[in-house]
């Protein structure tokens, strides 16, 4: 049926976006914790000055899910494997949810269970 190698590592940027999620609601929390307890300070714009770097690597990731998951998706539906993926409706399902950070992580998830049991078969 299938060998299980699929010709894409697109997968990894995939995987990134539940983990940036996770790091960002953890992150957020210690963040603002430390500063206010460093500095006393506690405006928005003090709060992110600190996590700029971060919030930048958290954007392109969530900016680069559609693509991620239209690259994979067309290496999965035209790997010999039994899943067969549309790429469209994956990018596009990825380019709606970039706005909604928990449920871009949730179709993230949903996606990598789904290609993890393609290949396991």
């Amino acid at each position: 049926m299938s060998d299980g190698s699929v010709d894409s590592n697109w997968w990894l940027l995939v995987l990134a976006m539940p983990l940036v999620t996770l790091a960002e609601v953890c992150l957020g929390f210690l963040l603002v914790g430390f500063v206010h307890t460093s500095t006393g300070a506690s405006g928005l714009v003090t709060l992110l000055i600190p996590a700029a770097p971060f919030l930048a690597i958290a954007l392109l990731v969530r900016l680069l899910l559609p693509l991620a998951l239209y690259k994979d998706a067309r290496a999965i539906r035209d790997a010999d494997v039994e899943w067969e993926p549309d790429p469209v409706n994956w990018g596009f399902l990825g380019l709606g949810l970039i706005v909604v950070p928990i449920l871009d992580s949730l179709l993230a998830v949903v996606y990598l269970t789904l290609r993890s049991r393609a290949l396991a078969a």
